[in-house]
């Protein structure tokens, strides 16, 4: 009995730790951006390129290692990136640059304005993805 009652109150405590969890957890959408001030310039990748290196290369650069379902999102390695998903990756990024906890103020707004800006390469050109 009294066995019964510790896994019914485990599984309980459980239950309540995965709602709250849930209840908790919160992704940003577009609408969540922060307010930030125009670019002086049209951003091109360069301007981003060491937010992706401090914050994305650990999972989506192949010369970091080999971690294939974050690699078919974009792999690094070189711009433009390669991509499973070349007609949303712009969309992922920017939800990914307005979400992503771990980055400053800053770069969230330098990686919203590069790609609303349409991300542009070192030479200000759209990017033509590269196939995985």
């Amino acid at each position: 009995m009294v066995r019964r009652s510790m896994i019914r109150g485990a599984v309980i405590a459980a239950l309540l730790v995965g709602a709250a969890a849930l209840a908790t957890r919160h992704r940003a959408t577009a609408d969540e951006a922060p307010a930030c001030p125009p670019p002086a310039r049209a951003l091109v990748y360069p301007d981003v390129e060491p937010i992706f290196v401090q914050h994305c290369a650990s999972c989506h650069d192949a010369r970091k290692g080999d971690n294939r379902a974050a690699q078919r999102v974009f792999e690094m390695s070189r711009y433009p990136f390669s991509t499973a998903r070349p007609a949303t990756l712009l969309a992922d990024l920017r939800s990914m640059f307005v979400g992503r906890g771990s980055l400053s103020r800053a770069e969230k707004c330098t990686g919203i304005a590069w790609v609303d800006g349409g991300g542009r390469d070192a030479g200000g050109k759209p990017p033509r993805w590269r196939a995985p």
